[in-house]
């Protein structure tokens, strides 16, 4: 990240820098305007000259890092159309640009998306922030055209947003050429000769592949614009791997790569995972598998195969309770973002900024949600005594909030195996972290915590609703085919958030073990 003060250094932008701004803004508002006259005086539909809109403005933008010096007047022109275009948004008053299917927030996502890779790369490398930018101007158009001027589009759905095979083609196909392009071609000594001088034309192609893959499959999952935000973050993030672990890793990412496809292509057959979380696996372990290598892919690799296994155990008593549950055994994009979204954010931290806290806050999360995972599995399978964990009354097998014994040395068991994948680690940190079997218990511990407070969440504020027909109470919305009736707790605070707030805090006394025992 940049230095801030420099980042807002309004002093050291130069005069004739100003100048050039305020015709960069009268160039992106003749853009609006564009689309405007498009919409109003030919047959072209609103989404039409929406994508036109978002071509013009990503070829626009891609040059504020080649003509300013300083990043004040790109970060000016982020915050300006992050209001203009919310505003545009509520009022409708920009029909030109905005969905007018839908209310989105898509036009709000780019230039916050820009802003955040100004923040982010302006002073090390300015050549993430205009290629991933030109990958969202370019690319996700390019994705919208051919999947809606396809005759036969074969379509699938992973979130909510129909796509097609045509347009993620087309989105693959585009983002690799402006990746190539960008590296090859980049006017800044970085992506030049510290860049191509070291490094072979092979490594350029592999890097380029991995990033149109990667921002091909946040297209396909992202939903109500949020592709605008996540997909120049997500090519912003492999581009950095690539670009400042050349030489250290690079071998790595591109075996985790092709090693996250058959992951995600296995768990799919076997059953294990949905589509929408078979992708989401497949972005997950790009980052576990292609930057933390094996001591992180180890203790992500034994929840998921061992809590896959036990979630698909089979027994009367777990058949009688899976419809008080909210979802199934077969994870989804929801259910894999909040057992193993934090810990990606943990490898990506350890990358940037490497200490060992990263790796112990990691195991904390992965425990936790193994903890929760096994606890809920065994204790619904095999425990006769579950009390509430706030009220300690009997509560039936299955009920949010419940605990049982059963299910709580399932959690410590989980915990334990969960330490132990990551032992070979603490030998290599010996001389930082005094005792390894202390660290196994301190990340058993932070298990068990996160799964206690995942049961108490489930107790207190977790949403809880009734069958209209049947009479039961479950986690569902819906029940035998109708609306349920909302009995506690927030309706937004779904299994998926109280998973993730599960996570966080294994990560958090993981943390505070961690430094206790230093």
């Amino acid at each position: 990240m940049g230095d801030l003060h420099l980042l807002f250094d309004f002093t050291g932008v130069p005069a004739h820098e100003w100048r050039l701004f305020a015709v960069m803004l009268l160039g992106l508002f003749t853009c609006v305007g564009i689309a405007e006259l498009l919409r109003k005086t030919t047959s072209l539909s609103g989404n039409t000259t929406r994508k036109v809109v978002h071509i013009l403005v990503g070829m626009f933008v891609f040059f504020v890092p080649i003509v300013f010096t300083s990043p004040v007047p790109g970060i000016l022109m982020s915050l300006l159309f992050i209001g203009i275009n919310y505003m545009s948004v509520r009022f409708r008053f920009l029909k030109g640009m905005d969905d007018t299917t839908r209310e989105t927030y898509g036009t709000v996502y780019f230039p916050l998306a820009f802003l955040l890779l100004i923040i982010f790369f302006w002073e090390s490398y300015p050549v993430i922030i205009s290629t991933s930018i030109l990958i969202l101007g370019i690319a996700d158009a390019a994705a919208a055209f051919v999947g809606e001027e396809s005759r036969n589009p074969r379509t699938f759905n992973l979130s909510g947003a129909r796509k097609s095979i045509q347009g993620s083609s087309a989105m693959f196909l585009a983002s690799f050429v402006v990746t190539m392009g960008c590296l090859v071609f980049y006017p800044f000594d970085l992506a030049g000769e510290a860049l191509i001088g070291d490094t072979s034309t092979l490594f350029i192609i592999a890097l380029a592949f991995v990033v149109a893959a990667v921002t091909t499959v946040v297209e396909a999952l992202a939903a109500r614009g949020l592709d605008n935000l996540f997909i120049p973050l997500s090519a912003s993030i492999i581009l950095f791997v690539g670009l400042e672990g050349a030489g250290i890793i690079e071998m790595q990412l591109f075996i985790g790569f092709f090693f996250a496809v058959v992951i995600g292509i296995a768990s799919l057959r076997a059953g294990f995972l949905a589509p929408d979380g078979a992708a989401a696996t497949f972005l997950m372990a790009v980052i576990i598998f292609g930057i933390g290598g094996w001591q992180w892919t180890l203790p992500m690799l034994t929840f998921f195969i061992l809590s896959s296994i036990i979630s698909r155990m089979k027994n009367r008593r777990k058949e009688a309770v899976e419809q008080l549950f909210e979802k199934s055994h077969r994870r989804d994009m929801g259910q894999v973002a909040a057992n193993g979204g934090l810990a990606s954010i943990f490898v990506i931290f350890e990358f940037i900024w490497p200490d060992p806290i990263w790796y112990v806050a990691y195991l904390g999360a992965i425990a936790a949600a193994t903890a929760d995972t096994w606890g809920t599995e065994f204790g619904v399978s095999f425990s006769s005594g579950v009390r509430d964990i706030v009220t300690f009354r009997k509560v039936p097998r299955g009920t949010s909030g419940g605990i049982s014994f059963i299910g709580t040395i399932a959690g410590v068991a989980a915990g334990v195996v969960i330490a132990v994948s990551g032992f070979a680690w603490y030998h290599h940190a010996i001389e930082i972290i005094p005792s390894s079997y202390a660290i196994i218990g301190l990340v058993a511990g932070a298990g068990v915590a996160g799964s206690l407070f995942d049961s108490y969440l489930g107790a207190t504020i977790q949403a809880i609703y009734k069958c209209r027909v049947c009479g039961v109470v479950t986690e569902r919305k819906h029940h035998c085919e109708t609306d349920t009736h909302k009995l506690k707790g927030q309706a937004w605070l779904t299994n998926d958030y109280v998973n993730f707030a599960c996570t966080v805090m294994g990560s958090m006394a993981a943390i505070v073990l961690y430094l206790l025992h230093l």
